[in-house]
């Protein structure tokens, strides 16, 4: 009988410990930055691959490797975008109000007036934002 009770004593506090617990912070105290989000400066990134970025005006994408690069760029709302590819010293302008061959009918609803830039490359291959 003793074990039951403390047993049952155990639970209730494991289960009290699980759930009564609160959070140390709060999310309004978290002022990080986001992972792998490069910040522009001076209206200028550069982005390794695997990091991304974002600009709310026209941008040009250059290629500062010695390898080909790939580029994701997500227009609006998400589902307005382009994947290229971009050859050694190349580059690349876009104009943010552009719509995509991928693009839904969707997107002509809540647009959103910034895009992301993705470096998607699997080398080594820098890509700079020109973001003018």
């Amino acid at each position: 009988m003793k074990g039951n009770k403390l047993f049952s004593i155990g639970l209730a506090v494991l289960i009290a410990g699980i759930f009564g617990a609160a959070p140390v912070w709060s999310a309004d105290e978290v002022t990080a930055d986001p992972w792998f989000v490069e910040t522009m400066k001076n209206d200028q990134a550069v982005l390794q691959p695997g990091t991304t970025t974002y600009c709310n005006k026209n941008f040009t994408v250059e290629n500062m490797g010695k390898e080909m690069a790939e580029v994701h760029i997500i227009r609006g709302n998400g589902d307005n975008y382009d994947i290229d590819q971009i050859p050694a010293g190349g580059k690349l302008g876009y104009k943010l109000q552009d719509r995509s061959v991928f693009a839904t009918d969707a997107s002509s609803g809540n647009w959103v007036d910034e895009a992301r830039i993705v470096n998607s490359t699997l080398g080594e291959a820098n890509l700079k934002i020109y973001c003018k």
